[in-house]
């Protein structure tokens, strides 16, 4: 059986370059998630790698954090 996504090195990575990209716009757990219209803990789960993103949340997250996906998925794919 398949292993799920959340338990592969793959997501800690993403997770982690989340949390750092978050912590380098100078944004807290919180403020992050208020600016995206979510509770504290849906910043906190997904930083903490329980908790899946999609594609459109990613997008979202980067722009609170003023980076690109572009430029994120870049630095996520050179790491990996």
């Amino acid at each position: 059986m398949p292993t799920s996504t959340l338990y592969k090195k793959e997501n800690e990575l993403l997770t982690t370059m989340m949390r750092e990209m978050r912590i380098a716009a100078g944004l807290t757990q919180a403020a992050c998630a208020e600016a995206l219209g979510k509770p504290q803990s849906f910043v906190s789960k997904i930083e903490g790698g329980s908790q899946r993103i999609d594609l459109i949340q990613l997008r979202e997250y980067c722009i609170v954090c003023e980076t690109s996906l572009t430029s994120f998925v870049k630095r996520f794919e050179s790491k990996l």
